[in-house]
Formats: structure tokens, C-alpha cells, sequence
């Protein structure tokens, strides 16, 4: 892979952008998520004749370039020179000359400071004579040490792997989840990373060891494709989880419960009750009274999905809640292979012989959280 230094002022870049000479949005970029205050500051850094860090793009072969890195400042750029906000002339440490520009739009300057704007130099590297991951192993490691999401690197990481994630994640989109019908968006790849992690835990056979992003990572570098019953069960998982979501009035999950309802559905061989039980699970209160504790499971999952989501027991316990309220309310004696009764039974009878104990507090004494975690 071959970097060539390249130092376009504004002008150019814009008029290259403008022109599709510049792609912002190849597919491993995410969107254009800067906010407006961050987009002013880039904007009085240039003012002020400062640095900015250099852009990476990619040569294609029919020599347009793509951005590699560096994506939001030229797009806060072409907005700014667009006239779509205005200076900020406020941002400290103040400057008399810019805060003389203070509220103006690019097109109510005076020729002299857009000239000054438009022949800043930005520092570029063009990206030729590459192998096909080699570029994206450069993004990967350019923002390592940034705010990027989970999703948003390893969407840039190059081979079979990241491909079979982006056919689930467009899979699960066109069967209806989106913000309005689940509670949240893709706007930072977050169904990507959700459906990651699932790979990453059926293809090991356990969530029962934390799945951190340096992990899941690797194994989406690695140049081997997930098993296809892997995908297989993936694939099923999310039909069956979209199914069951239209049974539910205003389902509102995070991250941490549809990872939980993927595992959950994934167990399934064939659809039929699981599919019902999602919403007597998320209409509890007016379907179900005390009864086998079950509302104690489900406060569990919810108080586990909105605190430590991270760490294995907040995983394992989210998962076996499901199971015990799914065996009381659905199937008593049917659960499928490999769920084992005895761990659900044993944390009833707990709870039945002492009512000084929580439901969490029962898990805390009877479960193996990573013998459970193994039950993929």
C-alpha cells in the first residue's frame, strides 16, 4: 500500500466533493453524526490558521476517492462553505477577528476572508497500490484510540465475516426494527454490534466469558466465515424476534435486552409459543399476578439491561430470566435443547421456602452463571 502526500486547499476539496470526485460515504463509513458545535469549532480552527489532522482517501480504480479517514471534518467543511451554519465567533480563546465574524455565513463574508477559507491547506494522504484489506486495517487502527463505537470500527475491518454481519443487519432491518418499532436506531451501527456479539456467541458456544470489543474484533479480521449453522440460527433468530415484536404494544429495548431476545430465539428450532411469549413478557402487569415469582424474573432483566450490562452475570442473569418466566408462562416440561429445568426449579423452590429472598438473590445462590452461560 502506497501513501502520497497531497495538500488541496478548501476550495478544491469542496469542488471535488461536489463534484462525486470525493466519496464521504463509502459503505464502512458511519454517518455524519458530528453536532453543530463541534462542526463551529472546526471551523474557528481554520480561522485561526491552525492544524487539523490529515485525511486518508482511497483511490478506486476508476480514480475517484473515497474517504478513509476524515470523513467528518470534510463534510463539516462542504456544509460550512454550503452556508448551512454559521461562524461561532464566541469559542475561546477569543479572537477579536473572529468574533468580529460572529454569526456570518460563508456567502456574507468579505472577499477577502473566504479567500482566506477557501486556500486552507489540508493536509491529505491518497491511498494507492493497496491489497484489499489493507485499507480498512488502517482505519481500524487510525481509530482505535477514538469515540467510534464497537460498531463503527469493526464495520470498517475487510473479509467474509463483516459481510455476513451486513446481510443480517439488513435482513433485520427490512423486517421492520427500527427506532419506531423497537425503541432505537441504527444510527451508529448499534444493530451491527448487537448482531456482532450474537455471531461471536453462537459460533463459541457460550456467552459465559465476556465478549470484550478487542475479541470480537479479532474474530472479524479473521478471514474465515461464520459456520453456516451459525448464520443459520442468526437468521432464524431474527425472523422469529421480528415476528413476535408486532404482538407487542410500544416495545422499548436498549442494546442489552435485544442482544438478550436474539440468544433467547436463537435456542429455537422451529417457531410456535416463543413467539407469543414476548408479549405476555412486556405486558406483565396487566396479564399476570405474583404468581411462580415471574415478575421477579422480569425485574431482574430489566434492572440487568440497564445497569452492568457488560459484565458476564448481568448477561447470564438477563438470559435465565427469560427462560424461567418463558417456563412458567408458556412451556413447564418443553423447553428446548439445551435448557435445563433443574437450574429453574431449584430457583423456585428457593423462593418459595423463604420469603426473605429477592429473585436475585436467589440467582446469586443457586445459578452457575458459567455453566448456564454455556447453554447455547
Amino acid at each position: 500500500m502506497k501513501l502520497s502526500p497531497w495538500e488541496p486547499d478548501l476550495r478544491t476539496i469542496v469542488d471535488r466533493i461536489d463534484g462525486d470526485d470525493i466519496d464521504l460515504q463509502p459503505d464502512f463509513q458511519r454517518q455524519e453524526v458530528w453536532p453543530l458545535v463541534k462542526k463551529k469549532r472546526l471551523i474557528d480552527t481554520i480561522l485561526r490558521g491552525w492544524s487539523i489532522p490529515p485525511v486518508h482517501l482511497v483511490v478506486t480504480a476508476d480514480n475517484r476517492m473515497e474517504v478513509l479517514d476524515g470523513q467528518q471534518r470534510l463534510a463539516t467543511v462542504r456544509d460550512f462553505l454550503h452556508g448551512e451554519f454559521a461562524i461561532d465567533g464566541h469559542i475561546t480563546p477569543l479572537d477579536t477577528r473572529i468574533l468580529a465574524l460572529d454569526g456570518k455565513f460563508y456567502r456574507s463574508l468579505d472577499p477577502g476572508t473566504r479567500r482566506t477559507i477557501d486556500q486552507y491547506s489540508i493536509r491529505c494522504f491518497r491511498i494507492t497500490d493497496y491489497l484489499p484489506d489493507e485499507p480498512s486495517e488502517l482505519f481500524y487502527r487510525l481509530n482505535q484510540p477514538t469515540m467510534l463505537t464497537a460498531g463503527e470500527q469493526r464495520n470498517a475491518l475487510y473479509g467474509p465475516a463483516r459481510e455476513q454481519l451486513k446481510i443480517l443487519v439488513r435482513e433485520f432491518e427490512q423486517l421492520g426494527n427500527d427506532k419506531k418499532t423497537i425503541g432505537f436506531s441504527n444510527a451508529r451501527l448499534a444493530y451491527d454490534d448487537i448482531i456482532a456479539r450474537v455471531l461471536f456467541f453462537l459460533e463459541r458456544g457460550s456467552f459465559s466469558t465476556k465478549g470484550t470489543e478487542a475479541l470480537i474484533s479479532e474474530r472479524f479480521r479473521n478471514r474465515n466465515h461464520f459456520p453456516d449453522d451459525v448464520m443459520e440460527r442468526s437468521r432464524r433468530s431474527i425472523r422469529m424476534f421480528s415476528t413476535a415484536r408486532d404482538s407487542v404494544v410500544s416495545l422499548r429495548l436498549n442494546k442489552a435486552s435485544l442482544l438478550s431476545w436474539l440468544l433467547f430465539f436463537a435456542r429455537f428450532r422451529n417457531s410456535g409459543p416463543a413467539e407469543s411469549f414476548m408479549a405476555s413478557f412486556h405486558n406483565t402487569e396487566k396479564t399476570i399476578s405474583n404468581r411462580n415469582f415471574v415478575p421477579g424474573a422480569i425485574a431482574v432483566f430489566h434492572d440487568r439491561a440497564s445497569l452492568r450490562v457488560t459484565d458476564v452475570s448481568s448477561v447470564v442473569y438477563r438470559d435465565f430470566a427469560l427462560w424461567y418466566a418463558y417456563f412458567f408462562f408458556i412451556a413447564p416440561g418443553d423447553l428446548p435443547h439445551p435448557i435445563q429445568t433443574g437450574p429453574i426449579v431449584q430457583v423456585h423452590d428457593l423462593l418459595a421456602d423463604r420469603d426473605d429472598v429477592s429473585f436475585e438473590i436467589a440467582l446469586a445462590h443457586t445459578l452457575n452463571v458459567e455453566r448456564w452461560g454455556q447453554l447455547v
